[in-house]
């Protein structure tokens, strides 16, 4: 893998020159931002932000103390890797000597066939956050045969994080386990967020965060958020909050919604930072509107700090069982791995002992089922062949079986249908009215 490294880091040289590139960024002196700074977020879409655009968010994030995160089109070859370096990357770069107070409060996602490359080309601009990971990308690209090269592409913004690293820039890796979270019981989904973090640790990487895609249930996710920082605890990874999408298909009023109820769950997770919420539409927002959401996420956060210790008892049952099904999932890849995660992956996808909810064709086994319960918390209808005590496994059924009884309809697909819909209304239970 060094070898395959260093050839990937020769070709990316002859687009880019990495001296030039790490001088430019030591000479500003680049910090990532302190515990304290930073810990709320907006995503926004890069490639439809204007230059004025840009520089009112910057200004935006002096003002609320935030953080961006950009998103922006996979792109399909080199040439597109070009047009982002020479419009949107360079504006920013344009503008941060009048920004140095914010530099290094913004990041943006990997994905695509070319992160190494999408790495590199951030950099050049300042952005020292870099969001993404080789099973997330394996899952969404709904390829068969892919993982291997997932792996490797990744191992290589993990070493190129590093190397940043030993040249005295913090970059800072982000993993999410998988981009959509669509009726992933947070036991699974904790696993894959730590079987990526560990991924990016074995190659070197020392700032990491763990990020969290909300479910919607907030005694579900609140003891997710609870169990990601002690798993990680060994990575010293900070735990990131993102927003349950359910709410924002349905246009901008919702995004209200969504930044308050974000903020709220962040806060009794006790996570370190927390994404308000996430447009990728592609119309751009104005300033306004990204620190409205910013004050009422600021406002929530704190009526919801001091009900932390309140809630401790309430979730205590649903945070034994997250940390049991995921410590389960994670323990049967390393041993499937001789304690390495990579070589056991492949493994345990072949078995099903690492599997999802919905999954496209030829990715994995596709044996599992998921649905919300009575109360809306995500629970396996079909565990497959996921390696869970049986005990967890009885449990899942009883809660499903109660909201089948109270809605007078037979335990089956139909339940996962109609949430699947619900999800689509901003709604979290597909009840049969």
């Amino acid at each position: 893998m060094a070898a395959d490294y260093d050839q990937r880091r020769k070709e990316r040289n002859k687009l880019l020159s990495r001296t030039e590139t790490v001088s430019w960024l030591q000479n500003q002196e680049l910090a990532l931002p302190r515990a304290s700074q930073g810990r709320l977020r907006v995503r926004l879409n890069l490639a439809v932000e204007t230059a004025s655009n840009l520089e009112d968010y910057l200004a935006c994030l002096v003002e609320n103390d935030a953080f961006v995160m950009f998103s922006f089109p996979t792109p399909p070859d080199k040439q597109a890797l070009t047009w982002l370096q020479a419009e949107p990357l360079s504006a920013l770069r344009s503008l941060l000597p009048k920004h140095l107070d914010v530099f290094g409060r913004w990041g943006a996602q990997l994905s695509g066939e070319f992160p190494e490359d999408l790495a590199e080309l951030l950099a050049t601009a300042g952005i020292v956050t870099w969001q993404g990971g080789p099973l997330a990308e394996y899952f969404a690209a709904g390829q068969g045969g892919t993982l291997p090269d997932c792996l490797c592409r990744y191992a290589s913004v993990d070493r190129l994080a590093h190397d940043y690293h030993r040249a005295g820039i913090p970059v800072r890796r982000e993993v999410r386990g998988l981009r959509t979270s669509t009726l992933i019981p947070p036991g699974l989904l904790v696993a894959l967020i730590v079987l990526e973090a560990k991924l990016a640790q074995a190659q070197g990487v020392t700032n990491l965060s763990a990020a969290y895609s909300l479910c919607g249930h907030l005694l579900q996710d609140v003891a997710a958020l609870r169990v990601l920082a002690t798993l990680t605890a060994e990575l010293s990874a900070t735990v990131i909050c993102l927003p349950w999408t359910g709410g924002s298909l349905l246009g901008l009023r919702n995004l209200t919604t969504v930044a308050a109820w974000t903020a709220a769950t962040s806060a009794l997770g006790s996570a370190q930072g927390c994404e308000v919420v996430a447009v990728d539409k592609d119309q751009p927002l104005t300033s306004d509107q990204v620190s409205l959401w910013l004050d009422l996420a600021q406002g929530v956060s704190r009526l919801a700090t001091d009900q932390q210790q309140s809630l401790a008892a309430a979730v205590s049952q649903e945070e034994e069982q997250v940390r049991t099904e995921a410590e389960a999932i994670i323990n049967r890849v390393l041993e499937l791995g001789d304690g390495e995660v990579a070589p056991g992956l492949e493994p345990a996808l072949a078995e099903g002992s690492l599997d999802l909810p919905l999954a496209p064709a030829g990715i994995c086994r596709g044996q599992v089922l998921s649905a919300r319960d009575a109360t809306g918390a995500v629970r396996f209808l079909d565990c497959g062949a996921l390696p869970l005590p049986p005990e967890s496994k009885e449990l899942h059924i009883q809660l499903l079986e109660e909201r089948a009884r109270s809605e007078g309809r037979e335990l089956g697909i139909s339940m996962v249908i109609d949430d699947v819909y619900a999800f689509s209304k901003g709604a979290l239970v597909g009840r049969i009215k």
